[in-house]
C-alpha cells in the first residue's frame, strides 16, 4: 500500500520539475497521477483525506478510466453519502477507500489517490 507522504512526494517532485524540465515516470498509476498533477501546476499538499465508497472493486491500478475520452482519469472515482449515485451502479457491491481528494472526473464524480494501491516503485 502506498502512503499518503508518498503521494505528496511524488505530487511535489511533479511541481518542481515544472521549472527544472527533469521529468520522470513512476510505476505506480496512483504516484504517477500525482507526479502529474503537480507537473501541471495542481497542488496536493492540503488535499483533504476521505474515506468514500464506490460501486464493484477499484481497477487494478486504482486509477478509472474514462471510456468515453478513452484516458485515464485523475484517480480512483468514488461516492460519498452526498453523492447523487447513478442508477446503474446500484446493485453491484459497495467498496471503500482512503485517500486523497485529487479532483473531479469527466461525470462529475469525485477522484482520490487511494491509498490502498500496490507500491511498485
Amino acid at each position: 500500500m502506498i502512503t499518503k507522504d508518498q503521494i505528496l512526494k511524488a505530487n511535489a517532485a511533479g511541481l518542481n520539475h515544472i521549472t527544472t524540465g527533469d521529468f520522470w515516470s513512476y510505476y505506480t498509476a496512483t504516484l504517477q497521477v500525482a507526479y502529474n498533477l503537480g507537473s501541471n501546476g495542481i497542488i496536493l499538499e492540503n488535499a483533504e483525506t476521505i474515506t468514500a465508497f464506490r460501486y464493484g472493486k477499484a481497477p487494478e491500478k486504482f486509477v478509472s478510466f474514462n471510456y468515453a475520452d478513452n484516458k485515464s482519469e485523475n484517480g480512483l472515482s468514488v461516492y460519498t453519502e452526498k453523492s447523487i449515485i447513478r442508477s446503474e451502479f446500484l446493485g453491484r457491491e459497495k467498496y471503500t477507500y482512503t485517500g486523497l481528494v485529487s479532483g473531479t472526473g469527466s461525470d462529475g464524480e469525485l477522484l482520490i489517490l487511494c491509498f490502498d494501491a500496490e507500491y511498485l516503485d
